[in-house]
């Protein structure tokens, strides 16, 4: 079509059509952006993990000031998750590499020497192993770093982006669309219940599961990741914080049909049962979820459909957020992939002068369809491996399980065990996990594979020491608590250059 972009409607005022306004009129201030939202369709109240390319998102690409985050949305950090996994007690997920690299003198990688003992292999899976926040600095403060992601509240984080999107230059429309005109170049109009109506050049669709223009007005093809992920349902509730300890970390512990996350926040803790209904009925899951957490308060049921639209980006429409697609949140993705996407939109308008150009809209597309596939088959590998329980849908994740393309991975996995030398080829490009996400979960549920090596004595002594320094290193450290109380204080001071002026992506 080749359409010179000035003005841009974003559909839809959740986290997805915040960021995605700030995103534009950021990075594009000649931009003509408006949101159109109605505050009569309610947020989705939960609690919500984001991986470590949030706040380097939001504070550094976007410059939103973390000082003022921090005092209205009272997010806590998160440090990874703490998986309940597989046939280990516990093992942890974290943002920087444990197994995915090797000591200086040793002759193998980090990952044959964790098979059995898979604790204290960098410094945040420490402190998860001992519920701690941050190392302390010479001064008795947290040694916050990049490496950290939040746990959100999601009505204040929603309402700190639509007060900045309002700063930035964002015309804001409280309002419904009540029809849709398409036509040859995609949508043409959008007809709102008060009467009005609005048009642009590029619409921005973040509508949420109803995908009211990619996959209602557009009627692309949607995919279904079932074969992949059987869950469908969760059930979502919490209780307010007494003495429980603010842990730093996602709890993801497995159930009878699926899993339970665990979301800390200051005054809250939030917990939710995402489950598969072919294998237990609403009032079981509910059942099953009361039991093992006697606190909760109002729990609520909520239905999903795993997958995501063929293409994402269709004539002058482009879907971000769950309009794209939307997976479970085992691996909290979601916020990740509309930050990510926005980033490379941004991009992709500015190296095409401003126009649609199909080309750039196919490569958009190739980039959108790589994420998905990547976040489907490393999700699947999370569920036909976990060993931990023999019920009948976890007898049936081992025996069914769509591993969705990572056959290459398994093979190299199971001939090679946690090596690197050939990963990159086997993962293929641009994975968004990285062979550490892999040998993580692979090794954490003690996947096993024909590479036995029998680590000597010397290279054991070497690599007990390293572990012993970073316990040691994590005893000392700060709480979360006490870490947060610091960081919320008049005292604390973040340096200008402390989140870098750049996507987290490269664009």
């Amino acid at each position: 079509m080749n359409q010179l972009v000035e003005k841009i409607i974003v559909l839809g005022g959740g986290s997805a059509g915040f960021l995605a306004a700030i995103t534009m009129k950021k990075r594009m201030p000649h931009l003509n952006v408006s949101v159109i939202h109605s505050s009569k369709i309610p947020i989705i109240g939960v609690g919500e993990g984001t991986t470590f390319t949030m706040p380097q998102y939001l504070h550094g690409y976007l410059g939103l000031n973390p000082g003022a985050f921090h005092q209205l949305v009272r997010p806590t950090y998160k440090l990874g998750i703490r998986f309940l996994w597989g046939p280990r007690e516990r093992f942890h997920y974290t943002f920087k590499a444990q197994l995915d690299g090797r000591l200086a003198n040793l002759p193998k990688a980090n990952g044959f020497y964790c098979m059995d003992d898979f604790r204290y292999t960098e410094l945040n899976a420490s402190l998860m192993e001992n519920d701690k926040g941050f190392e302390r600095q010479s001064d008795g403060g947290p040694m916050v770093n990049t490496d950290v992601a939040y746990h959100l509240e999601n009505a204040p984080f929603v309402e700190f982006l639509e007060k900045a999107a309002r700063e930035v230059g964002v015309l804001i429309i409280d309002d419904e669309v009540k029809g849709v005109d398409v036509g040859e170049e995609g949508i043409s109009t959008l007809h709102l219940e008060s009467g009005g109506s609005e048009s642009a050049d590029l619409y921005i669709d973040c509508s949420g599961f109803r995908s009211e223009l990619l996959g209602k007005a557009l009627d692309e093809p949607f995919i279904d990741y079932s074969s992949s992920l059987f869950c469908d349902r969760a059930i979502a509730g919490g209780w307010e914080r007494s003495d429980e300890v603010l842990k730093p970390y996602t709890t993801a512990e497995t159930m009878d049909a699926g899993w339970a996350w665990q979301i800390e926040h200051d005054h809250l803790i939030n917990r939710g049962y995402v489950f598969s209904s072919s294998f237990l009925s609403d009032d079981e899951a509910e059942a099953e979820f009361k039991k093992k957490n006697p606190k909760i308060e109002d729990p609520r049921l909520i239905k999903f459909t795993s997958g995501a639209y063929e293409r994402n980006w269709v004539k002058n429409v482009v879907a971000l957020g769950n309009a794209s697609g939307f997976v479970e949140p085992l691996e909290a993705t979601s916020l990740a992939v509309t930050c990510e996407h926005a980033a490379k939109l941004v991009q992709t308008l500015a190296d095409s002068d401003m126009r649609i150009h199909p080309v750039s809209r196919r490569y958009y597309n190739h980039l959108s369809k790589v994420t998905w596939d990547a976040i489907r088959r490393f999700l699947a590998m999370h569920y036909k491996f976990n060993t931990r329980l023999d019920t009948p849908f976890w007898k049936a994740c081992h025996e069914d399980t769509n591993l969705a393309g990572a056959d290459e991975i398994m093979e190299y996995y199971q001939s090679s065990g946690p090596g690197l030398m050939w990963s990159t080829y086997a993962m293929g490009a641009n994975d968004p996990f990285g062979w550490e996400g892999y040998l993580v979960m692979l090794v954490g549920q003690k996947v096993k594979h024909e590479a036995n090596y029998q680590a000597g004595e010397n290279e054991k002594m070497i690599f007990e020491q390293y572990r012993n320094s970073l316990k040691r290193r994590s005893e000392n450290a700060l709480t979360m608590r006490e870490s947060l109380d610091m960081i919320r204080s008049n005292k604390w001071q973040w340096k200008p250059d402390f989140y870098p002026n750049a996507s987290p992506w490269g664009s």
